[in-house]
């Protein structure tokens, strides 16, 4: 994110803060987050591991995207672009499937979108500069 003019650091900041905000919550609180997702620790032990595995990958993801210098930042761009483009039809899938009613899985796909937007825009605004 270093080098880059205000406007995309800040959407770059902001998609970095709700990355790693969700996923600290996640890694710390664990089964807290699963509650909020309507699904309780106790229906599958294993899931606080999966959530915090989640969490790592998202924490140091805006940690590089942060400290990136204008070199990297764009192929960082499109990999949480990637990634939450994929967590959105999951989250999709999963409940078509019926594996969360439709508040958990609107949730889900809202957390993706929320990083989501402001990543597009920063890649688009760092695409214009070089045209």
């Amino acid at each position: 994110m270093r080098g880059q003019p205000t406007a995309i650091m800040l959407l770059i900041g902001l998609m970095c803060l709700v990355r790693f905000g969700l996923a600290a919550y996640g890694y710390l609180l664990p089964t807290a987050l699963m509650a909020q997702l309507a699904a309780p620790a106790a229906d599958n032990l294993q899931m606080p591991y999966i959530i915090r595995v989640w969490a790592v990958r998202d924490m140091v993801l805006a940690v590089l995207v942060a400290t990136a210098g204008p070199a990297m930042i764009r192929t960082l761009l499109i990999a949480c672009i990637a990634i939450d483009a994929t967590d959105i039809v999951s989250a999709w899938l999963s409940g078509r499937a019926g594996l969360f009613d439709p508040a958990a899985t609107l949730s889900l796909m809202t957390t993706a979108i929320a990083a989501l937007v402001p990543e597009s825009l920063a890649l688009l605004l760092i695409g214009r500069r070089r045209a």
